[in-house]
């Protein structure tokens, strides 16, 4: 993959965006011996529990949606303690096809609806959404969709 100009300098904006808005948790790296980007860091909930994100950024960016992984805690259990992985694509969960060493995958943009407005920081933030959600759901039980408005329910 070669990136162009405008592509490297919108991962480097994308790395911008995220410290000046404050969400310096996060950030962009370039991984120079194979000349690939992804995005990362942790979070940390309202309870004070840590998860680790990892979003690949795909040789496609900025139209292409790039996929937002878990990876700590790894395996990321249900309130039933069941790996949440097991489910695949999963409405109720909000989760997306896990990665091939079991990552849960978090559903922070329908690809239909992806655009190149799209900053990284707007799917950070979903992703801390998704975590407040995932923490009512391990005390409730209930699922993640009863916390969320889809994007069909809320356009």
């Amino acid at each position: 993959m070669t990136w162009t100009l405008a592509q490297r300098q919108r991962v480097a904006l994308e790395h911008q965006i995220l410290q000046n808005e404050g969400f310096t948790q996060f950030g962009v790296y370039h991984h120079a011996s194979d000349d690939t980007y992804s995005a990362g860091g942790t979070a940390t909930t309202s309870s004070g529990r840590n998860y680790r994100l990892y979003c690949p950024i795909p040789a496609g960016y900025p139209t292409e949606r790039p996929s937002l992984y878990i990876t700590d805690p790894q395996p990321l259990l249900n309130y039933h303690g069941a790996a949440i992985s097991g489910l695949g694509v999963s409405h109720a969960m909000h989760t997306l096809e896990p990665h091939a060493v079991g990552w849960v995958q978090i559903c922070h943009w329908r690809s239909a609806r992806w655009h190149a407005g799209i900053v990284l920081q707007k799917v950070f933030l979903k992703a801390l959404l998704w975590f407040e959600a995932y923490e009512q759901h391990l005390a409730t039980g209930r699922d993640l969709a009863d916390f969320f408005r889809t994007m069909q329910e809320a356009a």
